[in-house]
């Protein structure tokens, strides 16, 4: 495998990680339903979300690659079992928050070995787009960092009703 098919294959790693987050996203959306604010910025995350899924293709696709139709599948599935694991649980905000923080966190990681491998290439135009999903995603991280005390905080008063 060249470099460039290995860059490709990461993209398609990325491409299936977008995929199958937006799947657990949309449950998440639902069980914020009484938390405006937090339901508000997951819709909102769910359409960069797709729009960054759309980004890393057109990157695979101008690198000459396709898509992996197996990796997203797969990626989509799991993000399904995930998110069944936390309904039963009282404290589903908590523990959406949790893994959804953990899971942007590991895009951030992700999208910053991207941009290191496709400047290494000298794919700038791959880097630069992105650089834009980064952004992304480290906002989301930020925003979840701020609200998990106040997630938890409810959670607890809730346990002691």
């Amino acid at each position: 495998m060249t470099s460039r098919e290995l860059l490709i294959a990461w993209l398609n790693d990325a491409y299936a990680m977008e995929r199958s987050l937006e799947d657990t996203l949309k449950r998440h959306l639902k069980d914020a339903e009484g938390e405006p604010e937090v339901h508000a910025r997951i819709q909102r995350h769910i359409e960069e979300t797709r729009r960054q899924a759309e980004t890393v293709r057109s990157c695979v696709e101008a690198l000459g690659g396709k898509v992996s139709k197996v990796k997203t599948l797969f990626a989509e599935m799991m993000g399904t079992v995930q998110g069944v694991a936390n309904k039963p649980a009282g404290d589903t905000l908590v523990k959406n928050a949790l893994a959804d923080y953990a899971a942007e966190h590991f895009e951030i990681a992700s999208y910053r070995a991207l941009i290191a491998a496709a400047r290494a290439l000298g794919e700038e135009e791959v880097a630069v787009r992105l650089t834009g999903v980064l952004r992304e995603e480290e906002d989301m991280a930020r925003f979840l960092e701020e609200r998990l005390p106040h997630a938890v905080r409810a959670a607890l008063a809730d346990a002691d009703r």
